[in-house]
């Protein structure tokens, strides 16, 4: 309970009263003894109020309800409704306040509010989700002003709830009712169509003009007197495992979102592309919180995926390619795709590269680096200065070694991506369906 802001201006104006008391008898002014017994007579009065109206007060007969949806997306505005039913028998008005989490933004509140007995309300604010993790809400705290306007109680009702927030899975949902090829449109993708030249049998149709003299099945020709082709598609039933990098480097950031969000928005998306293509995806984390998701096909791996990666964050740890590569060595024996998500520097060379060697005995492996935004934008800027000039210089000779390590990884057959944060995703499908429509994977 506090006091109310009607109660601090009478204190105030008590205050004034008895400086001009005081006054009054310092300098022997005529009604300094009037003012005395005005102020002591007022300050009574108001003593007498507070106290009356303080005992007076009663917690609200109130029902709240709050409706939450458990599964927020990081960046996605949304909403939390509120219900409130006034159960007593006299009129309440309250200022509404809902204890969010810290990594919630919220907006509209606190809400004023006046309910009728028996009147029910249904209120409605919007929150924006800054970080990922487990969000928990507190009690609903509803501020009550005593029948005079003295005082002011806060009442808390209704329970605590709990919410995860997720990387943006808000397209993938989306994705889930479009076909394959408005899927890429919507990426920014442009996929070329190769019709029968996948690595898998699918099925048997008339001969087209186009179509390949490798692909006339013979036999079905001469049994039905007319030219027949075989179709192919693409391999299935193959094993994606993505390697992400939690180490320092991961939280660089190119505006409002680190590299690490971006990292796991391509992780997401691309895994949700292998799946509709009929692969396994799985998980590995490193440098930091250690996970292990095994390679699952299905519609619900993303879901399982989307509850290993909420809570993943960066951390102040160094990156050891060659320690997880051995790692996943004694984890992950069937051949797949490895793709190492990270943020790559010159002096990673020597680490990764032996990493990249001892996979490669094994599994196919790509490499997806995120380019920072601040190296690009250091050589398009304007040489004015000999700081500015040595600037250009290094920035420069750091892209020289870093391509260096690139055609390093090449020549060793590890493909490699390195794109800016923000368009990780369409590379890592690009280079995905490059290798299932090549038959290489």
């Amino acid at each position: 309970m506090r006091p109310s802001r009607r109660l601090l201006y009478l204190l105030l104006a008590m205050l004034a009263l008895g400086l001009l008391s005081a006054c009054a008898t310092i300098f022997a002014w005529a009604p300094a003894g009037e003012l005395r017994i005005l102020f002591w007579g007022a300050g009574a009065v108001v003593l007498l109020l507070a106290v009356l109206d303080w005992a007076a007060l009663r917690r609200p007969q109130l029902h709240v309800e709050r409706r939450l949806d458990p599964h927020l997306a990081l960046g996605v505005r949304q909403r939390v409704e509120l219900a409130l039913v006034n159960e007593g028998g006299a009129r309440v008005k309250l200022g509404l306040t809902d204890f969010a989490p810290p990594q919630i933004q919220v907006d509209q509140m606190p809400l004023a509010l006046a309910l009728d007995p028996g009147e029910r309300v249904e209120v409605r604010y919007a929150i924006h989700p800054l970080r990922r993790g487990l969000a928990e809400w507190g009690r609903v705290a509803c501020r009550v002003a005593s029948s005079w306007g003295l005082w002011e109680k806060n009442y808390y009702y209704g329970e605590g709830q709990q919410a995860k927030v997720y990387p943006n899975y808000k397209p993938l949902f989306r994705s889930s009712f479009v076909g394959s090829e408005q899927l890429y449109v919507d990426l920014g993708m442009q996929l070329r169509q190769r019709r029968g030249e996948g690595t898998d049998f699918h099925q048997l149709r008339d001969f087209r003009v186009g179509d390949s003299l490798r692909q006339v099945d013979w036999r079905a020709t001469a049994r039905f007197q007319k030219p027949i082709s075989r179709e192919y598609q693409e391999e299935r039933d193959q094993q994606v495992v993505f390697v992400l990098d939690c180490g320092r480097r991961m939280r660089a950031k190119d505006g409002e979102i680190s590299h690490f969000d971006h990292a796991l928005n391509a992780l997401l998306i691309s895994a949700f592309v292998a799946l509709r293509q009929g692969d396994s995806v799985g998980l590995m984390s490193f440098a930091g919180q250690s996970r292990w998701v095994p390679p699952i096909k299905g519609r619900f791996q993303i879901s399982h995926l989307l509850d290993q990666i909420y809570d993943l964050h960066s951390s102040p740890a160094t990156s050891d390619y060659l320690e997880v590569a051995q790692q996943l060595l004694a984890r992950q024996s069937r051949r797949s795709l490895i793709v190492f998500i990270s943020s790559l520097e010159p002096q990673d060379r020597e680490d990764l590269g032996q990493a990249a060697r001892l996979l490669s005995q094994r599994h196919l492996v790509m490499v997806a680096s995120m380019r920072q935004q601040a190296l690009t934008e250091t050589l398009a800027s304007e040489v004015v200065s000999l700081d500015d000039a040595l600037r250009y210089c290094g920035v420069t000779h750091h892209l020289q070694q870093q391509a260096a390590m690139f055609a390093e990884l090449r020549s060793n057959n590890v493909i490699v991506a390195d794109t800016p944060p923000a368009y990780m995703h369409a590379a890592l499908i690009s280079e995905y369906m490059a290798l299932k429509r090549g038959g290489v994977f």
